[in-house]
């Protein structure tokens, strides 16, 4: 109850900075309608360039996405699930999520 109070108090914030993965950010942005920046974590004590980004919808990252068809008993590739409203997320290649290409800022 108290991580969905947290959850609940920062989606009332006017901007929000996340770091990747994290799941109280990319639920927080959601409720409040936020595209938010996300920080990218450092990669061999580098700092990436750039060190953040604008997400490009609210929709948080489904970052363990299914990788296995039951009913075809097969593999599924990541990529076949790629269709105009779903794109990889900005902080984890394999992750994906929604977006609205029609309503791009």
């Amino acid at each position: 109850m108290k991580a969905w109070a947290e959850i609940y108090l920062l989606s009332w914030t006017d901007k929000l900075v996340t770091s990747g993965w994290s799941t109280f950010g990319y639920v927080a942005q959601s409720l409040g309608g936020l595209k938010p920046w996300i920080l990218y974590k450092p990669e061999n004590q580098t700092a990436p360039d750039p060190p953040c980004q604008r997400a490009v919808s609210m929709e948080p990252c489904f970052h363990a996405p299914p990788t296995y068809d039951c009913r075809g008993n097969r593999g599924i590739d990541i990529d076949e699930l790629l269709v105009p409203h779903v794109q990889h997320c900005e902080d984890r290649s394999w992750g994906l999520k929604l977006v609205d290409r029609d309503n791009e800022q």
